[in-house]
């Protein structure tokens, strides 16, 4: 992307949602990263679109882009605002690996076809200044695009999987349920469906007495969860159902005034792993998702692979 891209996208961050009413902005901040909390290993989805961040001191750490535990993404209905044609859609991930406090800022430009390119851009640093992270040393490997998101070609099994909750197509989430009654029966017979698949005949993990317990199948939930609001293509109204679905959650832990990776503060929904370490997601008054004590997100829409956004959706 051009400098003149990057400087137009800068100034677009800075300016705040009260300014800009047709096209409201995130609301951002600037601080130092902290130590990202670690997860169930077995509860972690795989995707193709892998970032791969290795430090200066050579360690490496592979996550979703923006962390997003199953990333998103036939063609989808339109999204909150509706894509022009060529429009995409687009996001801007920071996310603290919690390797040698690195941070990994991924921009991610996604078309509405299914089977589209798609394209990237990851960079590192250790610390964030006017909402963007300001690059050092650290080295970021990450694909820079491919077709069939989070596939890099078409002939790949994730391109042509069932649109579900946890393969959060952009299609399936425009014609999801919005009722969190609904979402919830939903979500457990799918996390029932990978638990046994996992621990079944030719699975990564052996069974065992917890496997199908209420604990471990939320707390899968919950992770799952946090890729579709990280994700591109969800409607206002999608976000503010799934917070329900959160706050609801057996176990859930609840704290008022939680701040995201970049100081934006609203209402904690935790669940503990088995080492009592917190997954966490951040909803604002309003049910519009700001991602998580190690993460922010905001989503937008630009006018074409690679482009600055022309206007934010949250």
């Amino acid at each position: 992307m051009s400098a003149d891209l990057e400087d137009t996208l800068t100034t677009a961050l800075r300016a705040k949602a009260s300014d800009v009413p047709a096209s409201p902005m995130p609301r951002l901040g600037t601080g130092q990263v902290t130590a990202a909390p670690a997860r169930r290993r077995w509860l972690v989805p795989v995707a193709a679109a892998v970032v791969a961040v290795v430090g200066i001191g050579g360690a490496a750490l592979a996550l979703a882009p923006g962390d997003s535990s199953a990333p998103t993404p036939i063609t989808a209905a339109a999204g909150p605002d509706g894509l022009k044609p060529g429009e995409v859609y687009y996001s801007l991930s920071l996310t603290s690996t919690g390797t040698n406090g690195v941070i990994v800022e991924t921009q991610l430009w996604q078309p509405q076809d299914r089977t589209g390119a798609w394209q990237q851009k990851a960079v590192g640093g250790r610390s964030i200044e006017d909402g963007r992270v300001v690059p050092s040393e650290d080295r970021v490997e990450a694909p820079a695009g491919g077709e069939c998101y989070p596939a890099t070609k078409p002939s790949d099994a994730s391109c042509t999987e069932p649109g579900a909750w946890f393969n959060p197509t952009l299609e399936f989430l425009a014609n999801a349920s919005h009722d969190p009654a609904v979402i919830k029966q939903q979500l457990w017979t799918e996390a029932v469906a990978e638990e046994k698949e996992r621990t079944g005949p030719g699975g990564d993990f052996a069974p065992s007495a917890g496997t199908l317990s209420d604990e471990n199948l939320t707390y899968l939930e919950l992770n799952h969860l946090r890729g579709v609001l990280d994700g591109n293509g969800q409607p206002a109204e999608l976000s503010a159902a799934l917070k329900q679905v959160v706050a609801s959650m057996s176990g859930i832990q609840v704290k008022e005034n939680t701040a995201n990776l970049v100081g934006e503060r609203g209402t904690g929904y935790s669940l503990p792993n088995h080492e009592g370490e917190l997954l966490t997601v951040v909803f604002d008054g309003e049910g519009a998702y700001l991602g998580s004590p190690t993460s922010a997100v905001s989503h937008g829409v630009a006018p074409g692979l690679g482009e600055a956004p022309s206007r934010m959706l949250d």
